[in-house]
């Protein structure tokens, strides 16, 4: 199998490694190539592309591996280039429209075209790190990375677009957390009480995740108006330490939306254990105002 890998910065050197380890022939393209890459192409014994003209008319796949915001003209540069038979598995984070409009200009040209979403941090796990399809061959596409050791898996009757969705949402939480901890572990490092904190989130470990994420949520309608006045004194501590949040007022415009609602419009009947009423309910009344959303990006 010959694969080109157009982009290789951490994520496209992970893969090169782990694809040439595989036996598969591997073809490097970078225009801006970072000094690991350099080294990296001679390691292996490769060329380093600066474009994929000339050098991709007999691949079988081609792995994107740009920035998302470059998905569109990479792919759009492509057109033409590849044989009928090549397969593109774009591993970006682009946005799912664009994945979508991918998708669409490869059609009637029989080049393949799957929407693959990184679950993971590659720096972490490299070519191990899961993998979730979208499209018609996401299958056929994904087996290639599940023989690096990636655990893979795809959406049925999918398009293009559909795991990069899923993708952005789970980037909603883990960059929100990322963000989060930052600041939690700044104060606490400061502070000397870093492994003291540690000691007071085992409830988290007990719990399992999905359940703690369903239990912050369930709870919140039930609690917003106290935990709105719990955020804001954490607020008022991480001032006190010199280490204010930029985070934490987003955290609590979430809080005084909810609280909002639910003085003009409570539930009707006592959500408690249940997230699925809970999410009913903040869908119906607890939509942040467009106003106040456009303020927050200002």
């Amino acid at each position: 199998m010959k694969v080109a890998i157009i982009g290789c910065g951490e994520v496209g050197r992970a893969y090169a490694s782990a694809a040439h380890g595989a036996g598969m022939d591997v073809v490097l393209i970078d225009p801006s190539p970072a000094r690991a890459t350099v080294s990296l192409a001679l390691d292996l014994g490769l060329t380093l592309h600066s474009s994929p003209t000339g050098c991709v008319a007999d691949v079988d796949r081609v792995w994107i591996c740009v920035s998302g915001d470059l998905t569109v003209a990479v792919c759009d540069g492509l057109l033409g280039q590849l044989p009928a038979t090549a397969l593109v598995v774009d591993l970006t984070t682009a946005a799912a429209a664009d994945k979508l409009h991918c998708s669409r200009s490869f059609q009637g040209s029989g080049v393949g075209y799957v929407d693959g979403a990184i679950m993971g941090a590659v720096g972490a796990t490299g070519s191990r790190t899961a993998l979730l399809g979208a499209g018609v061959r996401a299958a056929e596409a994904l087996a290639d990375f599940a023989e690096f050791g990636a655990p893979v898996s795809w959406l049925d009757d999918s398009t293009p677009g559909d795991a990069a969705t899923i993708k952005l949402l789970r980037t909603i939480l883990t960059k929100g957390l990322e963000s989060l901890a930052v600041e939690c572990l700044m104060a606490a490092e400061q502070e000397g009480l870093r492994q003291q904190l540690y000691a007071v989130l085992g409830d988290v470990d007990d719990s399992g995740f999905v359940n703690f994420l369903n239990m912050l949520v369930r709870t919140h309608v039930q609690h917003a108006n106290r935990r709105l006045h719990e955020v804001q004194r954490a607020q008022a501590q991480l001032t006190e330490l010199g280490c204010p949040s930029v985070v934490l007022p987003g955290s609590e415009a979430r809080f005084r939306v909810t609280s909002q609602a639910l003085a003009t419009d409570p539930p009707e009947a006592d959500i408690g254990f249940d997230v699925d009423a809970a999410l009913v309910w903040l869908l119906a009344n607890g939509r942040v105002p467009q106003d106040l959303a456009e303020e927050s990006l200002s």
